[in-house]
């Protein structure tokens, strides 16, 4: 996955870079950084190859954002009854 090709594939998508990269957790200027040639981080990479070779689609993606949503707010409630005790 070189830089080149990602960028022409969010392009042939007809997508916006928030709105590719968004899907992988990634805002808009890493994304502008990734596509001029800067190092993918390894989980984005990874998730990135899965979704280009047709492994996982959006709702995937979709349920994995949600999934980690929750998670950080049953850890932050978590967090405040635990200071509160």
């Amino acid at each position: 996955m070189n830089h080149t090709h990602l960028r022409n594939t969010r392009i042939a998508r007809n997508e916006s870079q928030t709105e590719f990269w968004g899907r992988f957790g990634v805002n808009q200027r890493t994304a502008s950084r990734i596509e001029c040639g800067q190092a993918i981080p390894p989980a984005v990479a990874i998730l990135l190859r899965l979704y280009l070779d047709g492994v996982i689609g959006d709702a995937d993606l979709e349920r994995a954002q949600r999934r980690y949503r929750i998670a950080l707010q049953n850890a932050s409630t978590q967090l405040l009854t635990e200071c509160r005790a």
